[in-house]
């Protein structure tokens, strides 16, 4: 572990700047982290109450605890009881933040305020690995730390928010792990990528593997046949590692959930063949959306920077053509072959995408006739990257769904003043019953109504039903007035958010 902590103390001593921004970029975190006091639609809310259930069911991930029948499928991971839609480790998570220190939204979001802040300083070793030069690591960190993309998924405005910073910061970690290996080459470090690579993979998927790819093609081009022996040695440690890691979890689930385990498989690969949920776009989709990962008009400075770099002697060639295949692989696998299109999937190695826009502003400031303008440039390019304008027009009071959501949100979580504890709770707006059981998780909840089929057996137990007084599209069907055992909640819900 020497060389893990004396890595560690490196940026801790090497330059108070660093320690600044990092701050400045917890704070912006926290900022994200209380910004919309409501859940939001696509992920958060359901991450959220799985993370929940999970805080007394660890190894049982469930959506809805406690459902009113068998009818569901089981494959709709939005409505399901089990759900296995993503892996558990950002659940697991979230769900120690809610169990440690309360159940609210700041301490669900808490795991991403720290990992995207600690992300910060990975990308500043990271980056002063690569090229030695510690300006440009530190205009690395600060482009991570004013991150726009990353501060929304924070905030849980973008999904897949939390699923997607956590993925994010394990493969950031493991490419971390990888530059110090390449600085010491040792079996230690070698490991770390194997714990860290199953992390990423207890995220998301079998993209977590990423840091081998970069780490594979470096012992291809290796001509030292001792030194390609012991890398080959340390690389199959290393893997096996990881295995140990993610395999335990996707044994347990498919000898414990096998029918949905295959489904939730399957699901997965047919990302790649169709375009799944909507989630469609051209081969030019995360090119075209640079300017929200890098800051409008910035992002064209990133080929000019790996063009500086490939031709700078003084840059680490072998780490920097690992991030050149990792970064391009990703760009191009999500560009031309995975058919399901969505931002944030490509977001994971941006941090990469940073390090040489870095490099190309570092190299800009330098030229004579910029190099008096440079604060401004670096402020310019700042304000690009963080983009006040759009949480200034997200906060405003003019965002009349938010205000909405707001406003509901409220009136869940203080629904027990009005109902029992335990009570089924019907006809809030279309999937705001997955935010009446965060707040509230002895009540079961279902947007719209039920179903005319489970009525019977409702009037049998004589089970109240909650429901919300009509509003918009919301009304209550026959079977539903009828019911002997209907409490109708004198409580308007807003709907313009829908």
């Amino acid at each position: 572990m020497k060389e893990v902590y004396s890595s560690i103390y490196f940026f801790l001593k090497s330059h108070a700047i660093v320690l600044l921004i990092f701050i400045i970029g917890l704070i912006l975190r926290i900022w994200a982290a209380f910004l919309d006091p409501f859940l939001h639609d696509w992920d958060e809310r359901f991450h959220a109450l799985v993370a929940r259930n999970m805080m007394h069911h660890p190894f049982q991930p469930m959506l809805r605890a406690n459902p009113i029948n068998n009818n569901y499928d089981p494959t709709q991971w939005c409505c399901s009881h089990i759900w296995l839609h993503k892996p558990p480790l950002f659940l697991w998570q979230m769900g120690l933040s809610m169990k440690t220190i309360g159940v609210s939204l700041f301490s669900m979001r808490l795991p991403s305020v720290l990992m995207g802040s600690i992300m910060i300083l990975l990308l500043y070793r990271i980056a002063f690995l690569c090229t030695g030069e510690k300006r440009i690591a530190l205009i690395a960190a600060l482009l991570l730390a004013f991150s726009n993309f990353q501060l929304q998924m924070i905030a849980g405005i973008k999904g897949m928010d939390h699923n997607d910073i956590a993925f994010g910061f394990y493969v950031l970690s493991g490419l971390w792990a990888y530059s110090e290996y390449l600085k010491n080459p040792t079996l230690l470090w070698g490991i770390l990528i194997g714990v860290l690579s199953g992390f990423a993979i207890l995220n998301k998927w079998l993209i977590g593997l990423l840091p081998y790819l970069g780490w594979g093609v470096n012992i291809l081009l290796q001509s030292d046949k001792q030194l390609l022996k012991k890398e080959i040695n340390y690389l199959i440690k290393s893997v096996l590692v990881c295995c140990v890691i993610f395999l335990p979890w996707q044994i347990y689930t498919w000898l414990t959930f096998p029918d949905l385990a295959r489904f939730e498989q399957s699901y997965n690969w047919r990302h790649i063949t169709e375009a799944l949920e909507g989630h469609s776009g051209s081969v030019f989709y995360y090119a075209e959306h640079f300017s929200d990962f890098f800051g409008h008009w910035v992002y064209y400075l990133i080929p000019i920077g790996i063009i500086l770099m490939l031709r700078d002697s003084s840059v680490n060639q072998r780490l920097l053509r690992a991030f050149l295949v990792e970064s391009l692989f990703v760009l191009c696998f999500f560009s031309f072959i995975v058919k399901t299109k969505v931002d944030a999937h490509f977001f994971f190695v941006a941090p990469i995408f940073l390090l040489f826009l870095a490099t190309a502003i570092y190299k800009s400031i330098q030229l004579k006739f910029i190099r008096d303008y440079s604060l401004i440039l670096i402020s310019i390019i700042i304000y690009f990257v963080l983009n006040p304008i759009y949480f200034s027009t997200h906060i405003s009071n003019k965002n009349k769904v938010r205000n909405d959501r707001i406003f509901n949100t409220y009136i869940y979580q203080h629904l027990n003043e009005y109902i029992p504890d335990s009570s089924l709770v019907i006809n809030m707006n279309a999937f705001e019953d997955i935010d009446v059981m965060f707040f509230n998780n002895k009540m079961t909840a279902y947007h719209f109504t039920l179903p005319e089929e489970d009525m019977q057996d409702l009037i049998q137990k004589k089970i109240p039903i909650y429901a919300f007084t009509p509003h918009g599209k919301y009304k209550f069907p026959e079977w539903i007035e009828c019911y002997p055992y209907l409490k109708v909640i004198n409580l308007k819900l807003r709907t313009s958010a829908l």
